[in-house]
Parts: structure tokens; C-alpha cells; sequence
């Protein structure tokens, strides 16, 4: 029988643990990290569910201890607190999975026995426990909604391997962001990072910009240039806009890719680049890939690791917590100093669709800032874009979602309106109850266990 760890500082949550399991598994129990560790020592167990805030020793140190001594024992971390530093650490470290409390039995017994199969054939999860300091001026991942969560998760994955990344999404969703965070989590976190914006440059200057130029390869090229691909060695190059890249240029990033090699513009003699590659787009690339538009061959050589960032209306309980970020970073840049935000003005910003995602609400609040009158941002200082109804959510209204189903022609079109309209109100009742899930089912007159089940069903 596969024996399982529960560590938690409180009783009741060990208790639960243990008749919920006690007749799958052997179940032992310790009450933090340190007495966790002593445990291990005497009888290890194939998986550790352990809490994250606990007295003595908390989670994430317990897990680095135990990773280094042990790499077939999983380890589960478990938090009723959403912090996407935390998730992107705990991945990094080599947790096996990060949970969000609460959760249903269903979830975490998946879990369970896909942490065991993996104990059980000594799979070794990568370690890495250099420390990334975020300096409080520079932007990071912000939000507590699953799906920002999910992101997280995935960057703590990606960022100690060597693996390009192809992040995904729409304009101002915080591609470049998320590119930064895998950087600052990377062994690479010291060496250069260079942005290149694929659709700002002319056809005629992208090839000199990525690879450089020897001298008098072109009219005015007096002397050489060394390219952005030279530049990153021992680094990591961000390739923004990936999908605007002209074809011509897709087949030496391919090269640069599958073995590093590349020529200077003008030259014959082959160089070598052991930059990362990072890629993002608001692109379809598939689509793009069908009609000729990008090469198949680079297309899967990026998507090694796809990382989709959900649009900001995708994730409205996020806004709050990003509103008073942006207020707490830019609110300090005049004098005097803005100190808050109305719930009137949180409120209003919650209900607004933002097409330019989380960098529309940036640009709203640094405006915001400027215009208040007193140190707190009123809903009159927060002017956002009335061309856009402030009830457009994807699909926009009833009637607009109900005529898309039917001239869809899907075989459910009932099921499919019914889906959308109950995701958005499950999303706008997390926003409204800071994503508290006990209150955000009160608000809509339903228990916490269906408010589960449903979030779960559509990824809310």
C-alpha cells in the first residue's frame, strides 16, 4: 500500500485527510515542516500533502529540504492563500502539484495517484533553489484567479529547463511579462535578456537585427554589427510578435533553434548562439500555419511549451488586486501621494470589459492618479473607453451570444449559452467577493460545493 504524508498545522484538516484516505492509503501525520522531515527520515512516504503557512517550518522551505535528499518522494503543496510568486516557487523547486483550498475529494485523489505512479517509477522532478529577487520596481505576475495561478505554475515549470517557450494571448495581456518572469526564474537570470519586437521592424532590417552584419554587406554598412542572437549568449532573446516574422526570416530562426548555428548578413562564416528563445503572439498561429503563412516546422519546434495567458475579462477577480498594485507603485510618484482607491471606483473598473487588458488598466489608473484631486482615486479620476459598452464580455450581450450559437450550428446550442452565461456569473461573483468562494456562492444562491463543481467544469 502506498503510503501518503499529510502535514498541516491544523487538526481538523489532518483529521479530514485521514478518513477520507485511510483506506487507500497508509496514512502518517505531522503538524509542520521540521517534524515533517523527521518523519521522512524514519519511514518515507511515496507523496508529502503538505500546507504551505505553517509555524516552526513553513512549506516551501520543507519541500527544498526534501528535493534535494529525495527526489522520488512528490510532494503536493496545498494553500487556502493565491499568490503566483508562491505557485511559480513551488514548481521551481519541484513540487509536483500546487492546490488552491478548497477543493473536492475527486481533485485531490487524482492527484494523489498521479504523484504515486510517479513515486512509484522514481521519476525525478528538476531542482533548482537559486532565489529570484523581484526588485518592488519592476512589474511581476499579479492575481489570485485560477488561471493566473495555472500560468504561474507553468513558468516555475519552464524556467529551470533549457526549453523555448511560446507564450499566447492578446494584446496587453502581459506576454512580455511572463516572459521576464521565466528569465527571473532561470539559471539564465544574470546573463542578458533582449526584447526584439517582430512586427516594429522593415523586412529589409530584421535579418541585420537578429543576426547582424559584416562590414560592407549592404550600402552605409561600414563596420560589422553584431546581432541580437550574438548579443544573448548565456541569455535569453524575447521574440515579441512572433507571427509577424516574415517567412523568409522563420527559416534561419529554425536554424538558430535546432543547432545555433547562423551567418552575419553578408558573411560566410557560420557563428553559434546558445540563447534561449523565448517567442510570444496574438497571433493563431495554427491558422497561420494552414494557410502558409508561418513554417510548420518552427511552429512545433516553439510549442514545445505553450503558456496561455487568459484575457483581463476572463479573470475579473484579479482586477482588485491588480487595481492596488498599480496604485501602490505609481500612487508614490507624485506628491502628494495617492493612498487609495473608492470601492466605487473598484467597482466600476470590475464591470468594464477592457479590450486592452492589463495594460489599459495601467494606463487608466497612472491617468487616474494624475487627475485625482485628494489622496484617493475616485470613480469620476477612472475614464475608460465609453466606445466600448462596459457589458461586452467575448461574446457581448444575451442576444449577440444566443444568435452566434444558432449560426454556429452546433449540435447544443441550449448547453452552450447556458455555459457562457453561468462562467460569466460565477466570474463576476468572485470579482464582487474578492475571490472568495464561500461569499461569491451566497452571492449567487448556491452552495460552495456546486460553486466548485461548476468552476471546475467550465475553468472559470
Amino acid at each position: 500500500m502506498n503510503k501518503i504524508l499529510i502535514v498541516d498545522d491544523e487538526k481538523t484538516v489532518r483529521y479530514a485527510f485521514k478518513r477520507t484516505f485511510e483506506d487507500e492509503y497508509e496514512i502518517s501525520e505531522a503538524e509542520n515542516g521540521k517534524e515533517a522531515l523527521t518523519l521522512l527520515e524514519q519511514d518515507p512516504p511515496n507523496v508529502v500533502l503538505m500546507d504551505i503557512r505553517m509555524p516552526v517550518m513553513d512549506g516551501l522551505t520543507a519541500l527544498s529540504i526534501i528535493k534535494q535528499k529525495a527526489l522520488d518522494i512528490q510532494v503536493v503543496l496545498m494553500t487556502a492563500y493565491t499568490d503566483t510568486e508562491t505557485a511559480m516557487q513551488a514548481m521551481k523547486e519541484g513540487a509536483f502539484d500546487y492546490i488552491i483550498k478548497p477543493f473536492d475529494n475527486a481533485e485531490i485523489r487524482q492527484i494523489i495517484q498521479k504523484a504515486c505512479h510517479l513515486s512509484r517509477i522514481k521519476g525525478k522532478v528538476e531542482n533548482t533553489s537559486e532565489k529570484t529577487v523581484i526588485s518592488s520596481k519592476t512589474d511581476h505576475i499579479i492575481g489570485c484567479s485560477r488561471s493566473i495561478i495555472a500560468v504561474s505554475k507553468l513558468v516555475g515549470q519552464v524556467a529551470p529547463t533549457e526549453l523555448p517557450a511560446l507564450i499566447l494571448g492578446e494584446t496587453g495581456a502581459g506576454k512580455e511579462l511572463v516572459a521576464r518572469a521565466i528569465v527571473q526564474h532561470s539559471v539564465r537570470a544574470k546573463g542578458p535578456f533582449m526584447v526584439v519586437n517582430c512586427a516594429s521592424l522593415p523586412d529589409t532590417l530584421i535579418e541585420s537585427e537578429l543576426f547582424g552584419y559584416e562590414s560592407g554587406a549592404f550600402t552605409g554598412a561600414t563596420k560589422q554589427r553584431v546581432g541580437r542572437f550574438e548579443q544573448c549568449q548565456d541569455g535569453t532573446i524575447f521574440l515579441d510578435e512572433i507571427g509577424e516574422l516574415p517567412v523568409l526570416m522563420q527559416a534561419k530562426v529554425l536554424r538558430v533553434l535546432q543547432d545555433g548555428s547562423f551567418e552575419r548578413l553578408g558573411g560566410s562564416h557560420t557563428l553559434y548562439s546558445n540563447a534561449r528563445v523565448i517567442a510570444a503572439t496574438n497571433c493563431d498561429l495554427e491558422k497561420m500555419v494552414a494557410k502558409g503563412e508561418f513554417r510548420r516546422d518552427l511552429y512545433h519546434r516553439l510549442k514545445v511549451f505553450p503558456i496561455h495567458i487568459p484575457a483581463l475579462r476572463e479573470r475579473q477577480e484579479d482586477i482588485p488586486l491588480l487595481v492596488n498594485y498599480f496604485i501602490s507603485r505609481y500612487g508614490q510618484e507624485i506628491d502628494p501621494p495617492i493612498e487609495g482607491i473608492t470601492q466605487e471606483a473598484i467597482d466600476k473598473l470590475v464591470e468594464y470589459s477592457w479590450p486592452g487588458n492589463v495594460r489599459e488598466l495601467q494606463n487608466v489608473l497612472r491617468r487616474a492618479i494624475v487627475l485625482a484631486r485628494s489622496s484617493t482615486v475616485t470613480v469620476d479620476d477612472c475614464q475608460l473607453d465609453v466606445s466600448v459598452p462596459a457589458d461586452q464580455k467575448g461574446a457581448g450581450s444575451i442576444d449577440a451570444l444566443i444568435d452566434e450559437s444558432f449560426k454556429d450550428g452546433g449540435n447544443s446550442p441550449f448547453q452552450q449559452v447556458v455555459s457562457q452565461v453561468e462562467c460569466a456569473l460565477i466570474k463576476k461573483a468572485l470579482a464582487l467577493s474578492q475571490g472568495n468562494q464561500v461569499k461569491a456562492a451566497k452571492l449567487l444562491g448556491i452552495n460552495r460545493v456546486t460553486l466548485r463543481k461548476k468552476i471546475q467544469l467550465y475553468s472559470c
